[in-house]
């Protein structure tokens, strides 16, 4: 049995009216229900001797934002809940694909949301549309932001309409979020840059090409010609 059974067995046994304080219970208990893995991963990454203070936020935080949560996407968390592995449905269809080449912008995407419903496709999995740096960026995961919407794509209201047309179609958005993968431009490298010992540990640093060459010669580029 995965978190998710049991998850969906906690929810089918508090059936009935959902009252602002019963989600807020539901999910104190969810969050209950994954303490000991959210520990242990999070100690995986960051010793427990050094980063308590850390972990204690991390506790402090998730419930806060929960709090934050629209009370639509509340209501949905309760629904997948309910249907255990949803996320392993052979009803889901997806597709992936780069907002500019396939829409140009946020906008167009949501224009387009019929003709995927024509196609059957009703999970549609977002390459980055988060800023970057002009050039090389890594077919966009070399971010400057983790919180804005590149401004060639739209604006974060843009973002937050389309997700609300697909909840009303019953259809899924995925965005790629890839941690730690920053641009030269992101606030911690600029800051890693300009002598800051607390950043320059965010990231490996050489004092020369000598390695990061070494690398170059078996890591070749494949975003965005070659994905």
């Amino acid at each position: 049995m995965n978190q998710a059974k049991l998850h969906q067995i906690n929810i089918l046994e508090n059936q009935g009216p959902r009252k602002p304080e019963d989600l807020d219970m539901l999910f104190e208990q969810r969050l209950a229900t994954n303490l000991t893995i959210i520990k242990d991963l999070f100690f995986s990454l960051y010793p427990e001797a050094s980063h308590m203070g850390s972990f204690k936020k991390l506790l402090q935080e998730l419930p806060a934002l929960y709090k934050q949560r629209p009370a639509p996407l509340k209501l949905q968390d309760i629904a997948r809940l309910k249907q255990g592995d949803w996320y392993q449905s052979e009803q889901i269809v997806g597709m992936q694909l780069y907002v500019d080449l396939f829409s140009k912008d946020l906008k167009g995407l949501e224009d387009k949301l019929g003709y995927f419903e024509k196609l059957g496709v009703n999970f549609i999995h977002l390459m980055p549309i988060t800023p970057r740096p002009k050039g090389e960026n890594d077919g966009g995961y070399a971010v400057n932001s983790y919180h804005k919407v590149d401004k060639r794509y739209g604006t974060k209201s843009a973002l937050l309409r389309l997700t609300k047309k697909m909840r009303d179609k019953n259809m899924y958005l995925m965005l790629d979020f890839v941690a730690n993968h920053t641009s030269n431009e992101f606030p911690w490298a600029e800051k890693a840059m300009a002598g800051n010992f607390k950043y320059q540990e965010y990231y490996h640093i050489y004092p020369d090409r000598t390695i990061p060459d070494e690398f170059e010669k078996t890591l070749p580029e494949i975003f965005p010609l070659t994905s």
